[in-house]
C-alpha cells in the first residue's frame, strides 16, 4: 500500500501514514526500513499487520508513484556515504560559522578541494580579465569563515581544541595540523559531542 507520512515523533517513535485510502496508519520507528529518517510529506510504501498498523515502511521509489518524477535530490534526503565532491561542499557552506561539534575526514578534505577548486577558478578569471586579485580576493575573504570552522570541528573530532588552528602562523606549525586533520576520530563521544561517523 502506498501513502504519505503526515507527522514522525522522535522522542515517542512512532508515525502516522495517511493511506492512498485516505485512512490513517500509525507505525512504529522500528518499522521504518531507510537509512534516512522518516519525514513529514515523505511518499512511502507499507504493509499491513493484522491489528491494522503500518508494517515494513520504505520510502516510496519515485517511477512507483503516479506524480512526476523528483529531478532534484536534496542532501537531507542522502545519507553521507551517498555526498559527492558539491554536497560536501555545500554541508560546510551551511555550518558557515558553526565552530561547535565534530566534522569527519570526508567532510573536512573535501571542503578544501572544493576551496582549492573555486581559488583555481578565482585565479584564472583574475587573469583573463586582468584585475589583479580581486575575484581570488573575494572568493578567499567569503571562505575565510567556514574554512576556520570546518577546521575547528575536524580538530574536535580528533580530540583537539580548535584553538589548535593557531599553530599554523608558526613556521612549522602546519605539519601537526596536517597529521591531526588525517587522523581517524574516535568512535565514541567526546567532549566535543557525537562521533561525526
Amino acid at each position: 500500500m502506498k501513502g504519505i507520512i503526515l507527522d514522525f515523533s522522535i522522542q515517542t517513535n512512532t508515525g502516522i501514514i495517511s493511506g492512498d485510502d485516505s485512512t490513517r496508519y500509525h507505525f512504529l520507528g522500528n518499522e521504518w526500513k531507510e537509512t534516512v529518517a522518516p519525514q513529514r510529506g515523505m511518499k512511502v510504501d507499507f504493509d499491513l499487520n493484522a491489528q491494522g498498523q503500518a508494517i515494513g515502511v520504505y520510502k516510496a521509489l519515485i517511477g512507483s508513484t503516479s506524480s512526476a518524477p523528483n529531478t532534484f535530490t536534496s542532501t537531507e534526503d542522502k545519507s553521507e556515504e551517498q555526498y559527492n565532491l558539491f554536497d560536501w561542499f555545500f554541508k560546510c557552506l551551511k555550518n558557515y560559522a558553526n565552530f561547535s561539534g565534530r566534522a569527519r575526514r570526508k567532510e573536512f578534505w573535501f571542503f578544501y578541494l572544493g576551496t582549492v577548486i573555486i581559488n583555481f577558478i578565482a585565479m584564472i578569471l583574475d587573469r583573463v580579465l586582468e584585475t589583479e586579485v580581486i575575484f581570488y580576493g573575494l572568493v578567499n575573504l567569503g571562505l575565510l569563515v567556514p574554512t576556520l570552522a570546518v577546521s575547528a570541528r575536524r580538530l574536535h573530532d580528533v580530540g583537539r581544541s580548535g584553538w589548535w588552528s593557531l599553530i599554523s602562523l608558526t613556521i612549522i606549525g602546519f605539519i601537526p595540523l596536517v597529521v591531526w586533520w588525517t587522523q581517524e576520530g574516535p568512535s565514541h563521544n567526546n567532549m566535543y559531542g557525537e562521533p561525526a561517523k
